[in-house]
């Protein structure tokens, strides 16, 4: 984790890592460098060294730590993208970073062609740049209630997620739920490993007693790290089958909004319980001006005219849709009001029989 080193990793930890999204932690990626640059940072400030040389500091730094793993192509994109993303996190001028993002890129394809081709410097890029686009706005969703570090710690590997989940199923099709989860849980391991196991290099030649100290808290971070892989990958459904091709980056891109809009539909019910009630109000508000429209009383019932040459298929507004009148079989007597009910049958007086005049 330290040095990028994966010779001696076994083949089930590095299929477990595969499943639920950890491979960037065995390489040495930007996070690393970020780490590596901002314990140095930190050191600097608890030395009561200005911000110029604490950024001198951290800058030698970086680049002693880059000549200790060895400086390739993926290195110096690491630390360059690591930079990136720490002054994206730290500063929060969205624009400055964006605009530094930009040139870095610029200026390592220009310095070495061939990483137009790589997936790793794509992934590298990407996941800068949702840090940069989407770090701080996800950590300013949270309520003020929960810690600054664990907003943080969601919304780091979530914006990378995010950002780098279209490219990934190019080259992995498969769908890793709980990818999130185990980077969250495993990030909290990663600082120790990185920071500790990268000292313990310089402690060892100048203070020997010390350096086993670092390396028991720095393995067993890792060994942290590799049982949250195991255990994540053991769990039912954790790596799904996912199409591949343009269908598969499609379908991603449009789980990826819709995993924006759900995180902060969480975050904020508020803010969805009031989107929905000014939906209801414009359709009522539509409704009633087609009623209008369509000559109905807003609030009556609905009139719908069938639009012929002739007035006869005009049907119009009334308290019986059937248009049946039941009081048409009743006999109409001038003067008098009818009787509901059926018609009364016409009797014929027997021969002999006086008829009486009604009273």
């Amino acid at each position: 984790m330290v040095v990028g080193d994966t010779s001696t990793l076994p083949a089930s930890l590095k299929a477990a890592m595969e499943t639920c999204g950890m491979t960037h932690l065995t390489a040495v990626s930007g996070s690393n460098c970020s780490l590596i640059l901002a314990g140095f940072i930190l050191l600097a400030r608890s030395l009561r060294l200005s911000r110029p040389l604490a950024a001198i500091v951290a800058v030698v730094g970086l680049a002693a730590f880059v000549l200790l793993v060895g400086p390739d192509p993926s290195v110096l994109r690491a630390s360059v993208m690591g930079s990136v993303g720490l002054v994206a996190l730290t500063t929060g001028q969205r624009g400055k970073s964006l605009s530094f993002l930009c040139l870095a890129t610029t200026a390592l394809l220009l310095i070495s062609p061939g990483l137009a081709v790589s997936f790793g410097f794509l992934l590298s890029v990407l996941a800068t740049l949702g840090i940069v686009v989407l770090a701080r706005r996800l950590t300013s969703w949270f309520p003020r209630w929960v810690p600054r570090w664990l907003a943080a710690g969601v919304s780091v590997p979530l914006s990378a997620q995010l950002a780098c989940g279209p490219v990934i199923v190019l080259v992995q099709p498969q769908l890793s739920p709980y990818a999130l989860a185990a980077n969250v849980v495993a990030g909290i391991f990663v600082a120790p490993v990185t920071i500790l196991g990268t000292l313990a290099v310089p402690v060892s030649a100048l203070v020997p007693w010390l350096a086993p100290v670092l390396f028991f808290v720095a393995g067993n971070a890792a060994a942290a790290v590799a049982a949250t892989a195991r255990y994540f990958a053991g769990l039912p459904g954790s790596g799904l089958p996912w199409a591949d091709g343009p269908v598969g980056v499609s379908a991603m891109v449009l789980l990826s909004a819709l995993t924006l809009f759900g995180t902060w539909a969480v975050l904020h019910p508020t803010g969805v319980m009031v989107g929905v009630r000014g939906v209801h109000q414009r359709l009522v508000r539509r409704l009633k001006d087609w009623e209008v429209r369509n000559g109905a009383r807003p609030g009556g019932p609905i009139t719908f005219h069938r639009k012929r040459r002739s007035k006869r298929g005009r049907l119009g507004s009334c308290k019986h849709p059937s248009g049946r009148n039941p009081q048409w079989l009743l006999p109409k007597i001038p003067g008098t009001r009818a009787r509901p009910g059926p018609r009364a049958l016409r009797r014929t007086a027997s021969a002999g029989v006086t008829r009486r005049p009604p009273r």
